[in-house]
């Protein structure tokens, strides 16, 4: 839902594009985000407590997604334009703020610590630079059951907002058209949905993906630019995988 997002995936579609013209053939490309790794094995952790304390930034950054988690993705740290403040994100809905919160990196509910991540993928078909895929990862860490409360909020905003609602995040404005919960198993309990938007005029379709692990939230936001579904799986077993 944030179009620095978009531009980032397209820029890198747009050097694809020159690279493809520059060689008149181009090498066979990546995959993708659609080659999924193995999910993780590691058991369920327990609620959290009242008393759980929200871990430190150093420790959330050992835990983050770094370039080389996830197979044929470049993996960087979220920019100042990508990453918005939860004041710099309006809707005309308030039912539906955690969702616009969530799709413009600004954390949601009472997270202590965060940390962000994007993530663009190689061009799938190497005859067409626009199918690659963008991917934003926020991790954040909270108090007792701030994590628990966070993804109890962007479920309820996933329900009341199936019709779409339009969002302003640092000015930027984007029209969801609708919402579609859709099936996901990861963590400690997940929730995820189907979104399709309008943005500056393009058509676009997501995944958005939320999962807690422990008094941890994860929210995995993947954009693609072609008629393939988004997916935002092997996110989330790179994630899984390194909260162990």
């Amino acid at each position: 839902m944030r179009t620095a997002l978009v531009r980032r995936a397209l820029l890198t579609a747009s050097g694809a594009s020159l690279a493809l013209l520059a060689t008149a053939c181009g090498s066979s490309g990546g995959a993708g985000t659609e080659q999924d790794a193995k999910p993780s094995a590691a058991a369920p952790s327990p609620s959290p407590t009242p008393e759980a304390k929200a871990l430190t930034a150093a420790e959330l950054e050992k835990l983050t997604l770094a370039d080389g988690d996830v197979r044929d993705v470049k993996i960087e740290k979220a920019g100042a334009d990508d990453v918005a403040k939860a004041a710099e994100v309006t809707t005309g809905r308030p039912e539906c703020t955690a969702l616009a919160q969530a799709g413009g990196l600004a954390p949601v509910g009472k997270a202590v610590t965060t940390t962000e991540r994007i993530g663009v993928g190689k061009p799938s078909d190497p005859a067409d630079p626009l199918s690659v895929s963008a991917t934003s990862v926020q991790l954040a860490s909270y108090d007792g059951k701030g994590a628990e409360e966070a993804l109890a909020s962007l479920k309820a905003a996933g329900q009341a907002c199936g019709g779409g609602f339009t969002t302003t995040a640092k000015g930027e404005k984007t029209t969801v058209k609708s919402v579609t919960p859709s099936t996901v198993t990861a963590g400690d309990d997940a929730a995820a949905w189907a979104i399709a938007t309008e943005d500056e005029g393009e058509a676009l379709h997501s995944q958005m993906v939320a999962f807690r692990k422990g008094n941890n939230l994860v929210v995995i936001h993947t954009v693609r630019f072609d008629a393939r579904p988004a997916s935002a799986q092997a996110f989330i077993d790179a994630q899984l995988q390194k909260l162990g």
